[in-house]
């Protein structure tokens, strides 16, 4: 590639960035929330009809914002359809069960917010 290749790709990236950026500091979301968990950091699950989406990471447990999902079950898996290995605002999420693989719907994700622990089951 020539320096003007370099130059273009790296200004074009520069572009498509932006407006991601910006919406994260425009957005003032306070630091006990986020868009996004790390699929490796997620060490337990719970899930509930009533409570929602729960995961716990190494920096303690998050609740899922979304909209209720009434496929959420206790017990279930869930299959994060994402490009990245995240699961970030607007992932969907397929809830099966992980011996049967029967599949009780899909969710979409809202942000993060940091909790102290989820609900009594």
């Amino acid at each position: 590639m020539t320096r003007f290749h370099w130059l273009f790709a790296a200004a074009l990236a520069l572009v498509v960035a932006a407006p991601a950026f910006a919406g994260i500091v425009s957005s003032g979301m306070r630091p006990e929330n986020q868009k996004c968990l790390e699929n490796r950091d997620i060490r337990a699950k719970n899930l509930s009809q009533q409570s929602g989406y729960f995961a716990q990471t190494p920096k303690g447990w998050w609740r899922n914002a979304g909209p209720t999902c009434a496929a959420y079950r206790r017990d279930m898996a869930l299959f994060t359809q994402s490009t990245q290995n995240r699961q970030c605002q607007g992932d969907l999420v397929r809830v099966f069960d992980p011996i049967s693989k029967i599949e009780f719907g899909s969710c979409v994700l809202g942000d993060w917010e940091r909790v102290s622990e989820p609900p009594e089951k």
